[in-house]
C-alpha cells in the first residue's frame, strides 16, 4: 500500500472508524490480518519493519498497533519502548497488542513491562484479537474523553483565577480613586481648578460607572461561557440606548479632549435584543474609541442599515492610530490589550472579547475595519425583524 493510498483512505474514513496499524514482516499473515480486520469493520494500515512502524505511528496516529516482536532492523520490543517515550501523551498512550510465536513467561512479562497492553501468542484465534482490539480502543476513547474533560476543567480554573485577579486589580484601583477623592471632598480640599465639588465628583462618578460596567461584563460572559444564561430579548429603541451611553462617557471624552458625535440616528430604530448586554457592548466600544482615538480627536457613532442583507446596527469610529492587519483577529481574544494600554485606563484586557461574545450571543456579528494610521471602525450588525423593517418604512 502506497503512502498516497494511506492518505486518501485516512481522509475518506469516518471519524469514528477504528484505525489499526499492523506491523508484521510475514506478507501472508499481514494480508490475512488486514482482510479479516476490514471485514470486522476496522480500517487498516500495514508495514513490515520497525522503522516504518515508527514513522507511520507518528504520521498516521492509529487507534491501536498490532505489533509483531520479531521484526527486521528494529524489533517490536524497541518499537514499543520508543512509542511509550513519545512526549505527546495522545500518541504515547496508543494501545499495543504484541503478536509473537514466543510463548515463554519471560517474554510476556518483558512486553508488559515495556508498556504493551495485551500479548497474543501465534497461532491465535482472530476472535481473540478482535475482542482485544474492541476492549482496548473503547478504553482508550473513554480515557481520552476523561483527559479532555480534566484539561477543560483545569483551563477553566486557570481562566477563573486570571479573571479574579484582574477583577481584583480593577476594583482596587477604582476604589482607591473613589476613596481618595471622597476624602478630599470631606476635608474640603480644593482641586487645581478650584472646583472640588465638580472635578472630584466627576472622577468618583467615572470610577463608579466603570466598576458597574466591568461587573456587568464579567457576570454576563461568565454565565454565557458556562452555558447557564440565555440572554432575554426585549424591544428597545437603539437610539435611546446610544444617547444614554454617550451621556455616560461624555465627561471622560471631555477630559481627553475628544468630541463625541452621532450620525444618522433620526430613525429611532427598534430592535429586539437584551438591553444590558447591548449596553455593555456599546460602552466597551465607545470607551475603547475614546481611549485610543488620540487627544483632540473625534469618536462617531453611526446608525447602519443594510436592507438588501436585512441587517441593521451601528458603527463606532475613531481617528486613532488604527490596528495593523496582523493584530486584528487577536484583539478579540481574552486579555489582549492595545498598544496604548500603558495609560491610566488600561482596562482588564477583556473588552473586545466581551463585545464579540455578547454580540454573537444576541445573534449578531461584529466586524473590524482598520489599518495602521487610519483609525478604526467597529461595526455591529443584527438581523432585522419585521417590526424593524416596518418601523423604517414609516
Amino acid at each position: 500500500m502506497s503512502l498516497q493510498d494511506i492518505s486518501q483512505r485516512k481522509n475518506c474514513s469516518d471519524k469514528n472508524t477504528v484505525r489499526i496499524l499492523i506491523v508484521e514482516d510475514e506478507p501472508d499473515l499481514a494480508e490475512m490480518l488486514e482482510y479479516s480486520l476490514r471485514q470486522a469493520g476496522f480500517e487498516t494500515l500495514s508495514c513490515a519493519d520497525g522503522f516504518s512502524a515508527c514513522r507511520l505511528i507518528e504520521r498516521e496516529r492509529p487507534d491501536l498497533v498490532l505489533l509483531d516482536i520479531m521484526l527486521p532492523e528494529l524489533d517490536g520490543w524497541e518499537v514499543c519502548r520508543l512509542l511509550r517515550s513519545v512526549p505527546d501523551e495522545s500518541t504515547a498512550t496508543t494501545p499495543v497488542i504484541m503478536l509473537t510465536a514466543l510463548d515463554a513467561v519471560e517474554q510476556r512479562v518483558r512486553g508488559l513491562e515495556l508498556g504493551a497492553d495485551a500479548y497474543v501468542t501465534k497461532p491465535y484465534a482472530l476472535r481473540e484479537v478482535v475482542a482485544h482490539i474492541r476492549n482496548l480502543t473503547a478504553r482508550r476513547r473513554r480515557d481520552e474523553a476523561k483527559r479532555k474533560e480534566v484539561g477543560e476543567l483545569r483551563e477553566r480554573d486557570r481562566l477563573r483565577g486570571d479573571i479574579q485577579s484582574l477583577l481584583f486589580h480593577e476594583l482596587r484601583n477604582h476604589l482607591l480613586v473613589i476613596g481618595g477623592f471622597s476624602n478630599l471632598l470631606i476635608r474640603g480640599d480644593s482641586s487645581p481648578s478650584g472646583k472640588p465639588a465638580h472635578d472630584y465628583v466627576r472622577a468618583i462618578h467615572r470610577s463608579s460607572n466603570y466598576l458597574s460596567l466591568i461587573a456587568d461584563e464579567f457576570h454576563l460572559v461568565r454565565h454565557i461561557e458556562n452555558g447557564r444564561l440565555a440572554l432575554k430579548a426585549e424591544p428597545l429603541l437603539l437610539d435611546e440606548l446610544v444617547r444614554e451611553v454617550v451621556a455616560l462617557f461624555a465627561p471622560f471624552a471631555t477630559d481627553k479632549g475628544v468630541k463625541l458625535e452621532l450620525r444618522g440616528w433620526q430613525q429611532s430604530p427598534l430592535l429586539i435584543a437584551n438591553r444590558a448586554a447591548l449596553k455593555v457592548v456599546l460602552c466597551n466600544l465607545v470607551d475603547n474609541a475614546i481611549k485610543y482615538g488620540g487627544e483632540g480627536g473625534r469618536v462617531t457613532i453611526v446608525y447602519r442599515s443594510d436592507r438588501l442583507r436585512g441587517l441593521s446596527g451601528f458603527s463606532v469610529l475613531d481617528r486613532g492610530p488604527g490596528i495593523s492587519p496582523d493584530r486584528q483577529n487577536a484583539v478579540f481574544e481574552k486579555f489582549v490589550r492595545g498598544e496604548k494600554d500603558a495609560s491610566a485606563r488600561a482596562g482588564a484586557g477583556l473588552g473586545l472579547y466581551v463585545v464579540r461574545t455578547l454580540v454573537e450571543s444576541l445573534g449578531g456579528r461584529v466586524i473590524l475595519h482598520s489599518r495602521s494610521g487610519a483609525g478604526s471602525c467597529f461595526e455591529v450588525l443584527f438581523p432585522q425583524g419585521d417590526h424593524e423593517k416596518g418601523n423604517q418604512g414609516e
